[in-house]
């Protein structure tokens, strides 16, 4: 679901990153607080005024996103289920949890968790905002913190439609789970719930766009775009937990691996290995002893007027930095390694110091994309 990925803060535990997708977000609310919702309340200031209340209104639901998403983690956390991870994205944030709850009761809890931090900050917003009036706080912080009160209800009324993945789909995905004691169905009936609530948004943001509404039109578009992506990836992500449960690496790695030799120069490796093949990595081996790996990165680091005297072990990556997995690590193991180890699409699958094969992201999700599509084709 996500992009390039920072962490900045670790919580109780929880590591908290931005996608790179929350950086846009940032920048375009901030513009639309300065230029628009701020000179709109509160008229007559000058710019530098509005746009320290625009960036300020943006940390601060910045902050509250944290917040609401630690609420769902801690819950999750309370009923043992791993939580990898809080990524703040185009439209708020998740808390990436390692496996699926396993009853319908932690599903609704851990969906709860998140609108019920909301509620409580919304309520402590409105009453700040109350007794700053009173009180005759500065007109710039009554702002932002009416703003902030305001927004957090919207985001917690808007969250509880019942679309996956908001935490409406995840409530009613849950009261769904309970009534048929199915979680395939359940999360089948919410994603496209979800995905159908996503396109609404997309024709009515396109219509807002056409009739002259351009910022709202834009604000629509791009958030009915994401809950439609965001939909059928939640619905991929349950069916590889369901899926890959129980396996192993051995029945998805391509064990038929071809090797190239640490003393071949880059030329001769380009030559009789990449141009012909056309794989983006080779794993390195002497006789019979794994050194590493060598891919197109590792290649373009090399000057091309030196390809014919640079060697292969000068620009391998080393077995102690490579992701390395065995034959019977789980499958869903694996696939956290390559998610958690950035820059490692691909683990050398090896059993005692024999390298027996590669696995990649591609190689876990081909059955899983293959199931999905029979299955949909069965029900026209």
């Amino acid at each position: 679901m996500f992009t390039k990925r920072f962490n900045f803060m670790t919580v109780g535990g929880i590591h908290i990153g931005i996608d790179l997708s929350w950086l846009f977000i940032a920048i375009l609310l901030s513009w639309t607080l300065a230029i628009g919702h701020f000179p709109f309340a509160y008229p007559g200031h000058s710019a530098g005024v509005y746009w320290v209340m625009g960036v300020t209104g943006m940390l601060g639901l910045f902050v509250c996103i944290v917040l609401h998403e630690l609420g769902h983690a801690f819950v999750a956390k309370h009923y043992k289920l791993p939580i990898s991870q809080i990524t703040l994205f185009l439209f708020g944030g998740v808390a990436e949890l390692k496996k699926e709850p396993e009853s319908p009761k932690v599903e609704l809890f851990v969906a709860l968790g998140g609108p019920i931090v909301t509620l409580v900050l919304a309520a402590l917003l409105f009453v700040s905002t109350y007794f700053g009036t009173v009180w005759h706080w500065h007109f710039m912080i009554l702002g932002v913190t009416s703003y902030l009160a305001t927004i957090n209800f919207l985001i917690l009324i808007f969250n509880l439609i019942p679309a996956f993945p908001l935490d409406g789909g995840r409530i009613l995905r849950a009261l769904l789970w309970k009534a048929k004691d199915n979680l395939a169905w359940a999360t089948k009936i919410t994603t496209r719930l979800g995905s159908a609530f996503g396109f609404f948004l997309l024709f009515f943001g396109l219509f807002s766009f056409i009739t002259g509404n351009l910022l709202g039109g834009m604000w629509l578009v791009i958030l009915g775009l994401f809950l439609q992506r965001a939909a059928s990836a939640s619905r991929m992500q349950f069916y590889v937990g369901k899926e890959l449960k129980g396996e192993k690496v051995a029945k998805f790695m391509t064990s038929s691996v071809e090797s190239v030799s640490p003393n071949m120069t880059i030329s001769e490796l380009l030559k009789e290995h990449f141009y012909r093949s056309h794989h983006h990595l080779y794993p390195v081996v002497d006789g019979e002893k794994l050194l590493g790996y060598i891919s197109l990165s590792e290649i373009k680091q090399a000057p091309l007027d030196q390809w014919n005297s640079t060697f292969v072990k000068d620009l391998l990556v080393p077995l102690s930095e490579c992701a390395i997995v065995s034959p019977q690590t789980t499958a869903l193991e694996a696939l956290n390694l390559m998610q958690e180890a950035e820059g490692h699409p691909t683990l050398l699958v090896v059993e005692g110091s024999k390298l027996v094969g590669l696995l990649t992201s591609q190689d876990l999700f081909r059955l899983i994309a293959l199931k999905i599509e029979l299955e949909d084709e069965s029900k026209k």
